[in-house]
């Protein structure tokens, strides 16, 4: 692994990615702390893994989904314009109405 600064990466950028095959990941720098990583990625590289491995997002729904904390089986799901039993569902509030809330 090799560790570049912003500057350094910015001023030769073509010739950073054309040696990442050769030099592996480059850690870049803002002001001496890491900011961002360069991979190098072939054919063989899973893009989506990669991606929703560094997904907080995307952990929290996996551990939920482990813990096997609210799951509902598919077959006792409500109909789609049940409005008062999806409700019940998400606690009292549909996901949509939240949105709203928010906004």
């Amino acid at each position: 692994m090799k560790i570049e600064s912003l500057r350094q990466v910015r001023n030769n950028f073509s010739e950073v990615i054309e040696a990442l095959p050769k030099t592996g990941p480059v850690v870049v720098t803002k002001n001496g702390k890491g900011a961002a990583l360069l991979l190098p990625i072939d054919e063989d590289t899973d893009l989506e893994s990669l991606i929703l491995s560094n997904s907080s997002k995307f952990w929290k729904l996996f551990d939920r989904a482990l813990s096997g904390k609210r799951r509902t089986p598919l077959q006792t799901l409500p109909d789609v314009d049940d409005d008062a039993e999806w409700k019940r569902l998400a606690g009292g509030k549909r996901r949509d109405e939240t949105r709203r809330a928010k906004l």
